[in-house]
C-alpha cells in the first residue's frame, strides 16, 4: 500500500512480528510522530492503518494504552504527517495526535485493500471487518505486550467500534479496557453488542461523547440509551439548535467535530480512559 505524504512516499507492509517489518517511514520531531502500516488481514487482503505514537516512547513494554480509532464517512484514514503540522481544528488528525500525546499510542484504521472506494454502514456490521480490524488490533498487543486496548469510533466508525469491541470481547478478554463512540448514531448502541461488552467480567465500559447541536446524527436519537452509559456531553450557544429540520452539517466547523471545542473533548476522552473519570464542567 502507498501513501503520498508531505512530498514522501510512505510504504509499510507488515506481520504481527512487529511494527518496523518492511517499512519506509515519515517522522518528525514533534510531540508525536506518525507511521503508516498494511498488515495481512484476510486472504489476499491488507488492511492499511496509521499509528501515532508519543515521541518520548523508548521502551514499547512502558505503553499502557493503545487508542484503535475507527474513522467517519467511508472509513478512510489521512496519511501520516508531521506532528506539529497537524494543528487544525476539526480535523481527525489532530485528535489521533492529542491522544497520541496523552496516553502513548493512537492506530487509526484505514481502507481494506480490496475497499478502496469506502465501506459502508453494512460492511462495518459485518465479519470480514472484524478480521481487518483485529488483525491490527492483534499487531498492536504483540508489539505493546503490557497495553490496554481501548476501541474508539467517531462519527460512522461508532458502530465498527461497537461491533468490534463487541465480536472481539472474549478474545481480547482483559485487554479490552473500553470502548468510546464520538458523535455516533442511536445504532451503535445496538444491544446485542452492549450485551456482549456487559457480559465480560469486569464488563467493558461504554464512553459516549456528543455535541447537544450536531446536526449530523443528532443527539437526540442516542440521548435515551447513552444515559446507561459514561456520557460527556458538549454545548455551544455559538452554533444554532438543532430540531428535526435542521439542515445536516458534518463537516469542519459544525457541532458533529465538537467546533471550539476539540481540544477540550479530546483530553477529556483521554483522561476518562487513564482515569475512568468524568470532567467536572462539560
Amino acid at each position: 500500500m502507498v501513501f503520498q505524504a508531505a512530498g514522501r512516499v510512505v510504504v509499510g507492509v507488515i506481520g504481527v512480528a512487529g511494527l518496523a517489518l518492511g517499512l519506509i517511514g515519515f517522522e518528525a520531531q514533534a510531540s508525536w510522530v506518525e507511521k503508516a502500516y498494511a498488515t495481512p488481514s484476510r486472504p489476499g487482503v491488507e488492511q492499511v492503518f496509521v499509528v501515532a505514537t508519543e515521541s518520548s516512547i523508548a521502551d514499547r513494554n512502558t505503553v499502557k494504552h493503545v487508542v484503535v480509532m475507527l474513522p467517519g464517512g467511508a472509513g478512510a484514514v489521512a496519511p501520516p504527517l508531521k506532528g506539529e503540522l497537524d494543528q487544525i481544528a476539526g480535523n481527525r488528525i489532530v485528535m489521533r495526535g492529542h491522544l497520541a500525546e496523552q496516553l502513548g499510542v493512537v492506530a487509526v484504521v484505514g481502507l481494506p485493500s480490496d475497499r478502496n472506494d469506502g465501506i459502508s454502514i453494512e460492511w462495518r456490521e459485518g465479519p470480514e471487518h472484524v478480521q481487518d480490524v483485529g488483525a491490527v488490533i492483534d499487531v498492536l498487543t504483540k508489539q505493546y505486550p503490557a497495553a490496554k486496548v481501548t476501541v474508539l469510533g467517531f462519527s460512522n466508525g461508532a458502530v465498527s467500534a461497537s461491533h468490534i469491541g463487541a465480536a472481539l470481547s472474549e478474545r481480547l478478554g482483559a485487554k479490552l479496557q473500553a470502548v468510546v463512540l464520538m458523535s455516533g448514531a442511536g445504532d451503535a448502541l445496538r444491544p446485542e453488542w452492549i450485551g456482549a461488552l456487559d457480559a465480560l467480567k469486569p464488563k467493558v465500559p461504554v464512553l459516549v461523547v456528543h455535541h447537544r447541536r450536531d446536526s449530523c446524527l443528532q443527539f437526540a436519537d442516542i440521548e435515551e440509551a447513552a444515559r446507561w452509559h459514561a456520557l460527556i456531553t458538549v454545548d455551544d450557544p455559538n452554533l444554532p439548535r438543532v430540531n428535526r429540520n435542521s439542515r445536516r452539517d458534518c463537516g469542519p466547523g459544525s457541532g458533529h467535530q465538537f467546533a471550539g471545542k476539540e481540544k477540550w473533548v479530546y483530553q477529556a476522552v483521554a483522561d476518562w480512559i487513564k482515569t475512568g473519570k468524568l470532567p467536572a464542567t462539560n
